[in-house]
């Protein structure tokens, strides 16, 4: 028993260290009015397969896991999924390679169309980790991005950690520094 209870106590100690270890930020743009947004739509980076880019981690299960996690975090706000006029556009990045990225523009050609985003001010270099996830929400009016969420840190002995406890941990860290909601809860 006191065997177990130890083990317990080890795995314990294990996670909280691990959980230590992320480092999450975001970056809001300034006087951007976010009680006019209701509803939101997935960027077409996050409905395709596979994301061309040699910093970007392709894997599909991942892909699911986080589309479902950022999901469930818009909607527990109050927004709306809504494909014919939303409000705003999620899109999200893992990156799987450390790299420094200008704003949005150094992430790939691919990171959103055209006519998706632009940067939240001023470029500035960001230095992303292995093992990051990049989340933006852009305003579908003037393209432009008004919040943006990471978390770096994410990496085992493995490479990137695909624990799904990790992954919706990592989400809801990164939604904690988000505000606002849709509803008036």
């Amino acid at each position: 028993m006191k065997r177990l209870f130890f083990i317990a106590l080890l795995g314990l100690a294990t996670s909280l260290t691990q959980a230590q270890n992320v480092t999450v930020n975001s970056e809001t743009k300034p006087n951007t009015d976010f009680s006019r947004y209701k509803s939101y739509v997935w960027a077409s980076q996050v409905d395709r397969k596979l994301d061309p880019g040699y910093y970007f981690l392709n894997d599909l299960v991942l892909k699911k896991q986080i589309r479902e996690a950022v999901g469930f975090a818009m909607d527990g706000r109050g927004y709306k999924f809504n494909r014919q006029a939303p409000d705003l556009i999620v899109n999200f990045r893992v990156f799987d390679k450390p790299t420094t990225i200008k704003g949005y523009t150094s992430a790939g050609s691919d990171y959103f169309s055209s006519n998706e985003v632009q940067a939240l001010g001023d470029e500035q270099d960001i230095k992303v980790e292995a093992g990051t996830i990049l989340i933006n929400l852009i305003d579908t009016k003037t393209d432009q991005a008004v919040w943006q969420g990471l978390a770096s840190g994410l990496t085992s002995n493995n490479g990137f950690d695909r624990q799904q406890g990790k992954i919706r941990e990592a989400i809801n860290l990164i939604f904690n520094k988000y505000p606002y909601r849709a509803d008036k809860f």
